[in-house]
């Protein structure tokens, strides 16, 4: 009886130490680069103008669009394409935070999703890429 029950023991420490699978996400779709970002200052407020794409995923349509505001105002600036807004944000010279909201119908067209992405780059950097940190939706 006591080799039963050694076994069954054994048995399921096996079971219970079989590795698991982890799921992955589309990366692709969560970074998004930006090319020509170029910033200008002024004593009334700093202007800036870039290129930004996102490739479409299952989830969401892609864009390709150019975005160009100012700090005067902390508020999200429309781009080309009504689906993406942009703002940028001074830090401690010579960088600002860049960041971009991608809104879009979801998949069932039933609701909204939303995608936020930034980085903080230096002034001189003309390419890099922005990264989504915050996503949600509303069905």
């Amino acid at each position: 009886m006591q080799f039963k029950s050694t076994a069954l023991m054994a048995l399921v420490t096996l079971t219970t130490a079989s590795p698991i699978t982890k799921r992955t996400t589309d990366t692709v779709t969560d970074s998004w680069p930006v090319s020509g970002f170029s910033v200008g200052c002024s004593p009334a407020a700093c202007v800036y103008k870039f290129a930004v794409t996102r490739a479409a995923g299952p989830y969401n349509p892609g864009f390709n669009t150019t975005c160009e505001g100012n700090d005067y105002t902390s508020d999200w600036q429309s781009c080309g394409d009504s689906s993406v807004s942009a703002k940028i944000v001074p830090k401690t010279s010579p960088f600002w935070e860049v960041d971009v909201m991608h809104t879009y119908d979801t998949v069932n067209k039933e609701g909204w999703a939303q995608a936020l992405a930034n980085a903080t780059v230096e002034d001189t950097v003309s390419n890099f890429i922005v990264t989504i940190y915050q996503t949600e939706s509303v069905e």
